[in-house]
């Protein structure tokens, strides 16, 4: 077994280029012979690693889900209140997304079309305590209660999916982001945050 291909830092630095490949140039602007040679790796051993170029592609698309997912979750957690958790929401989600490379997910499901239902049930099951976030804040009358969370929720993806796509970067990202986020809390948000 080639002892690079089983180095966590390795495979970290792989993925990382080519989620950065995927951002810039998309599904098929690029090869596995580039990505070999930017990592510095023979091809035999990038295959060792990534399997094939879909199984990267799930591997990235569904390591970009968990990633969000999981920041959400830990601002729940770390947060002692609906709207504390919220706001911090609105303050750092812009700024976490505008570092991350940005990988458009219709163009990959174009290139490899088993995996978007693969990845919509994934985002699923992965989305469950945030839905349930959003159920809290109607509850807690917090957020309108005549919509359904799992709507919100799909305005938010949607949201997120549209600027993915918009080619802005940096601060121009951040503020389209704000302003988005900002926007669809005036629409649901009942009494004065």
């Amino acid at each position: 077994m080639n002892v690079k291909a089983q180095k966590p830092e390795i495979q970290d630095l792989v993925l990382q280029k080519a989620a950065g490949f995927i951002a810039r140039r998309g599904p098929k602007g690029w090869s596995t012979a580039e990505l070999a040679r930017e990592c510095g790796l023979a091809k035999n051993t990038l295959y060792k690693i990534i399997g094939s170029k879909e199984q990267l592609f799930e591997t990235i698309v569904l390591g970009q889900i968990d990633t969000t997912i999981e920041l959400l979750k830990t601002i729940i957690r770390e947060e002692k209140g609906y709207r504390s958790a919220a706001l911090r929401m609105l303050e750092q989600g812009p700024f976490f997304l505008a570092e991350r490379p940005r990988v458009a997910l219709p163009e990959i499901f174009l290139e490899f079309p088993a995996l978007e239902a693969k990845a919509l049930s994934h985002q699923k099951r992965a989305a469950v305590e945030i839905i349930d976030f959003i159920r809290q804040g109607q509850d807690g009358g917090d957020i309108r209660s005549d919509v359904e969370p799992e709507f919100l929720y799909d305005l938010v993806r949607g949201i997120l999916e549209h600027y993915t796509r918009s080619g802005l970067e940096g601060d121009s990202l951040i503020q389209a982001l704000r302003k988005a986020f900002v926007c669809l809390r005036e629409g649901v948000r009942l009494g004065d945050w």
